[in-house]
């Protein structure tokens, strides 16, 4: 009976298939946006999830980078390969060390030879801005991600995108990529950062937080701040990275309102993100295009009422949590953030209501839906 038991435990053991992924960690060396930081969260979440996966085994492949530079890991194994650089490593060192496992690309682009060869490859197209703002974008980008996306939605195994408005809008440019193309929200707060409270000044506050650039808006949203600061001494806060261009914009605001105004640049500390958007009675988001924004979420789950632009992703994302306007009608936007501001009943209910939607999106869940996908490629 004893020995029966071990024969029988020992094929058990032998039923265990070991599945190999490799992460493409070029992201790593990279300025942290939202791409980067949708890769960043999902890395690290993943590497939770793997705690209880003992099937899976899971390399992230980066060019050389100094060790303080990759995060702490429990259960993915990092790895140093090649000696270059940016598009040279992804599209000629990373391939050459994958093996037979497959490849998990989170930053629109994938090597070549992976795709048109016979590799297992899943990437995260998050958006195809470079098409609807073709003025944002130098020649060369415009021209490359023209190139590489079409390449990646017809021949990579699945292509992750982060909502179903943005699926919709890339499966009117290329149709054929429909079977392959899966929409997976992104997560909201940080792994590891609850939910917190708000505790805004006497002094009313509104808040923005993402890129300062034209398709975010940032010339209505500056001109929303502008009359507010006349109208009633409201502050406004901006938190991103000013897009090209645009810096003459900055330097231009009136003096009698330049006190009122604050641009604290691109903020990657945790604390003071978190500082900034729990001091803010209202935040303010009127893009005229986002794929999954984490902004809004984020102010969500620090209790702050939030003012969208009314568009489908957007809806998508906040529901019935948010205000809405016309992001091309600067009166529009006036009016609702004032409505925000000049209604404590309105924002407590937007509060209460905000904390439930926030609670909806999580990276482990991100997470897991994605290692979903990555297996049944």
């Amino acid at each position: 009976m004893r020995r029966s038991r071990l024969v029988e435990g020992r094929a058990k053991e032998r039923k265990v298939i070991t599945i190999e992924l490799v992460i493409n960690g070029r992201f790593l060396t990279q300025s942290v946006t939202g791409v980067q930081r949708y890769a960043r969260e999902l890395l690290g979440a993943f590497d939770a999830l793997l705690d209880t996966r003992p099937e899976l085994k899971v390399r992230l492949l980066t060019p050389p980078i100094a060790a303080g530079e990759v995060p702490a890991l429990r259960n993915i194994r990092h790895e140093v390969v090649g000696r270059r650089r940016g598009h040279g490593w992804e599209q000629l060192d990373l391939p050459r060390h994958l093996g037979g496992a497959t490849l998990f690309c989170l930053t629109n682009t994938a090597p070549l030879r992976s795709l048109l060869g016979r590799g297992k490859v899943v990437v995260t197209v998050h958006d195809l801005s470079y098409r609807y703002f073709p003025e944002a974008y130098s020649r060369g980008f415009k021209l490359f991600y023209n190139f590489m996306v079409p390449i990646i939605l017809r021949r990579a195994r699945r292509v992750i995108t982060v909502s179903q408005s943005e699926r919709r809008a890339m499966l009117e440019h290329y149709p054929f990529a429909a079977a392959r193309l899966v929409a997976i929200q992104n997560g909201g707060l940080p792994v590891g950062i609850e939910q917190q409270a708000p505790d805004p000044p006497e002094r009313e506050t509104v808040l923005y937080v993402g890129s300062l650039s034209k398709r975010k808006n940032f010339p209505g949203l500056l001109e929303v701040a502008i009359r507010m600061a006349r109208r009633r001494g409201a502050r406004f806060v901006f938190v991103g990275g000013v897009a090209k261009g645009l810096n003459a914009t900055i330097a231009a605001v009136p003096d009698d309102v330049k006190d009122h105004i604050r641009f604290l640049g691109q903020v990657n500390d945790w604390d003071r993100l978190l500082a900034a958007y729990r001091s803010a009675h209202c935040f303010l988001f009127p893009s005229f295009y986002e794929a999954s924004p984490l902004p809004p979420i984020e102010a969500m789950g620090c209790g702050c009422p939030v003012v969208a632009g009314d568009i489908p992703s957007l809806r998508e994302r906040c529901d019935a949590a948010a205000r809405y306007c016309d992001p091309g009608d600067v009166d529009a936007i006036v009016a609702a953030v004032e409505e925000v501001l000049d209604t404590p009943g309105l924002r407590e209910r937007m509060r209460t209501a905000g904390y439930a939607q926030a609670d909806r999106y999580s990276w482990t869940t991100c997470a897991e839906a994605t290692l979903d996908v990555l297996l049944k490629a």
